[in-house]
């Protein structure tokens, strides 16, 4: 059996890790592998990934696009060598590049998915204007196969249409699809099914880079917060809404006074505090991940680490 590789890119806190899981739900795929790569110490998306099967690879301490490890080759190559496997979906950190994944659907074993990029159609417009990370933004945009504009039901029409545009106009050789705000699950699979097209091309091998950096992991710092006991999370939840100017992502698995442990997410100034799914598996550690972007983003980190420290404790 030879595996579909699929790479899923797109900027912090565009819906990357929620599109894996309601790929994961859907019994379509078969049996798949998921890699999961974070940009932090702690790779948090592991803990977001709804893995029954526990196929869930982690590559941490960097963005796997711009870290051609020897890890990274392993981790592939294995995956390329199993005979179990229907799909292998390889989840890129939200400031690295996609498209450096590209060559690794063409590897003996695997053979080539998608190349999907989530946009989120509430904030895509002003990434792409930002100067700190809008170069980001633009290069993994442009190296998807498939645009996913997500976060439809929380956009005006106005600006899904400005979405939709924006997004052709960057990436006008992909499919851009519209996330449907009342059955995203159909849309994921659609993305999937294998109707849409995919070149297969990319760098000549494995691992290579195609065109030059752009330094997002200079401009991005991260920092990792840990609770060691329940939290409140009516005032966490309040605590990061006043950070929210100064971070560009927060995200974590936390334990609440009530013993309950919920998902923790910032993107786009919004704050969504959700209930971890009955069955899930514990998660490996009680954490808050915080990232900033831009020549004061240590100073931002340190200065919401500050605010927030005392609320986990």
């Amino acid at each position: 059996m030879t595996a579909r590789l699929g790479v899923i890119g797109g900027y912090l806190g565009s819906g990357k890790s929620t599109l894996v899981n309601r790929l994961l739900t859907r019994a379509t795929l078969g049996r798949t592998a998921v890699v999961v790569n974070d940009f932090g110490s702690v790779n948090i998306d592991a803990d977001l990934i709804a893995s029954a099967d526990g196929d869930t690879l982690e590559l941490t301490n960097g963005c796997i696009c711009c870290q051609a490890t020897d890890d990274t080759a392993r981790v592939m190559t294995a995956l390329a060598a199993r005979e179990d496997l229907d799909h292998v979906l390889c989840e890129v950190s939200g400031v690295g590049d996609p498209g450096q994944l590209a060559s690794w659907r063409s590897f003996p074993g695997l053979r080539p998915g998608p190349i999907v990029v989530c946009a989120d159609a509430t904030r895509v417009g002003a990434l792409l204007r930002d100067q700190y990370v809008g170069d980001t933004v633009r290069r993994q945009l442009a190296s998807a196969e498939v645009v996913l504009v997500t976060k439809t039901d929380l956009a005006g029409p106005v600006e899904v249409d400005d979405t939709l545009a924006v997004c052709r106009e960057v990436a006008p050789a992909a499919e851009v699809v519209l996330q449907s705000a009342t059955h995203p699950e159909a849309t994921a699979a659609q993305v999937f099914a294998g109707t849409l097209a995919t070149s297969g091309a990319g760098p000549s091998a494995p691992g290579e880079h195609g065109s030059g950096a752009d330094h997002h992991a200079d401009t991005h710092r991260s920092l990792t917060l840990t609770a060691h006991g329940p939290v409140d999370l009516v005032g966490l939840r309040g605590g990061l809404a006043q950070e929210a100017r100064r971070l560009v992502r927060a995200k974590g698995v936390l334990q609440g006074s009530d013993g309950a442990w919920s998902e923790i997410h910032l993107a786009g100034e919004r704050v969504e505090v959700s209930p971890r799914a009955v069955g899930r598996p514990a998660p490996t550690s009680a954490s808050l991940v915080l990232i900033a972007a831009g020549p004061d983003a240590q100073a931002a980190l340190e200065q919401a680490r500050t605010a927030l420290l005392p609320l986990l404790t």
